[in-house]
C-alpha cells in the first residue's frame, strides 16, 4: 500500500530494539536490559543456550529409553534484575506520559 503512494515501507521495531531505546529513558542500562530480556525470552521458548546461564536445574527425570530431562527453573540471579526491569520501565513510561500531557 504504501509504494502504491511512493513512500518507502515501514517496519515495526522489533521488542529487543524497543527495550534498548527505552532503557535509558528508564534510568536503566540498555545494555542489562537487553541481556536480561534475551535470556528470559530464550528460557521461556524452551531455547537451550540460555539454560547454563540463566536457570538452575531442580529435577531430572529418567525416561523409558535411558535418556534424562533435566527441569530448570529460571534463576534468582537472573530474574530479580529482569523483575525490577518489568516494574521500573512501566513506571517511568507512566511518569513520562503524566509529563508530557500535563505539559499540554
Amino acid at each position: 500500500m504504501t509504494e502504491h503512494h511512493g513512500l518507502a515501507p515501514l517496519t515495526a521495531p522489533r521488542t529487543h530494539q524497543i527495550l534498548l531505546a527505552a532503557a535509558p529513558a528508564a534510568g536503566l542500562s540498555a545494555v542489562k536490559v537487553g541481556a536480561a530480556r534475551r535470556a528470559a525470552s530464550g528460557f521461556a521458548h524452551g531455547r537451550y543456550w540460555p539454560n547454563p546461564r540463566a536457570s538452575q536445574p531442580r529435577a531430572v527425570l529418567p525416561g523409558d529409553d535411558g535418556v534424562h530431562t533435566v527441569a530448570f527453573v529460571l534463576d534468582e540471579d537472573q530474574h530479580r534484575p529482569l523483575a525490577e526491569y518489568c516494574r521500573t520501565m512501566p513506571l517511568r513510561l507512566q511518569e513520562h506520559y503524566e509529563a508530557r500531557a500535563q505539559a499540554r
